[in-house]
């Protein structure tokens, strides 16, 4: 059995770049930041109910760069709101904004 763990976990860690990683990352921290915020946790709000509608990204080479996610919503999103939504990605999934570009585009 830990032989098995090891292999898989060796193919899994082979497999993927950190660029791959990066964006499985921000693509996970992204979707919990809008349940969140549809459930009103800590006092995030919205008028209406924040959908998460993808992401896109350049891949020049290696590197992944304009890392853009799309969120949308009916009503105008309050700027707390939008900036909570940023930080918990970047905090929980710990992005390297310096060497990712990660922006997230509102629409409503």
């Amino acid at each position: 059995l830990l032989i098995s763990t090891i292999t898989i976990t060796y193919f899994l860690t082979s497999s993927f770049d950190e660029g791959t990683r990066t964006l499985d990352k921000i693509d996970l921290g992204a979707k919990t930041a809008v349940s969140l915020v549809n459930s009103g946790y800590n006092g995030t709000q919205t008028e209406g109910t924040l959908i998460y509608a993808g992401m896109t990204w350049d891949n020049a080479g290696n590197n992944y760069e304009n890392i853009t996610v799309y969120i949308s919503n009916t009503t105008p999103v309050p700027v707390n709101t939008r900036v909570f939504v940023k930080n918990y990605v970047v905090e929980t999934q710990d992005i390297d904004t310096t060497k990712y570009d990660f922006s997230i585009a509102w629409s409503g």
